[in-house]
């Protein structure tokens, strides 16, 4: 579903793939050619984005970034669900995972966050395809990019939801409130 939806990308279109992970869909951005800012707070997935990235020749495609979308700025904990080289299911600055249950995190990492509104202008970067998969903060991370998910530039977002979430409606309807049509629930 993500392959097929960045090969609608226009020729000179860019992504913003927020929660990376290790690179798969960045990488495959690259490949058809887009550039694309690929944001991973986990270390070993940041590690292995990168050197992805580097295996790849993709350097002059893709800049990664180790920063956490939120709503607010702020340092905080990266709470580790399990640690090991392209592992999900963490969370920024709370202890809640992707069904919204509190979670012992097996490891914490201190990590920046920031409100994609302010990285973005801070980057002068306005993307037009934005991917969020954080497996939890969705609703966080969309509260802090109301300028972004308005701009005309910004096409199309793909977003990965739980329907167990208490936030999934809200988040739809705020995601609609921006303009966007809802294709796939």
């Amino acid at each position: 579903e993500t392959l097929e939806w960045i090969n609608t990308f226009d020729k000179n279109d860019t992504l913003l793939d927020i929660g990376a992970n290790i690179g798969l869909y960045s990488l495959y951005a690259a490949y058809k050619n887009h550039k694309v800012i690929a944001i991973e707070p986990d270390a070993l997935n940041y590690a292995l984005l990168n050197l992805n990235i580097r295996a790849n020749n993709f350097s002059n495609l893709i800049v990664p970034f180790s920063v956490a979308i939120h709503d607010k700025t702020k340092f905080s904990n990266f709470n580790i669900s399990s640690y090991v080289w392209g592992g999900a299911l963490n969370s920024f600055d709370n202890l809640l995972d992707f069904e919204n249950n509190e979670f012992i995190p097996v490891h914490y990492q201190g990590v920046f966050g920031i409100s994609l509104d302010k990285f973005v202008k801070m980057l002068n970067f306005n993307p037009n395809h934005i991917k969020i998969d954080v497996d939890g903060n969705e609703r966080i991370i969309l509260e802090g990019s109301k300028k972004t998910l308005s701009s005309r530039d910004l096409k199309t977002l793909l977003i990965e939801l739980n329907r167990k979430d208490p936030h999934y409606e809200s988040t739809i309807d705020l995601i609609c409130k921006t303009g966007f049509i809802l294709i796939k629930k």
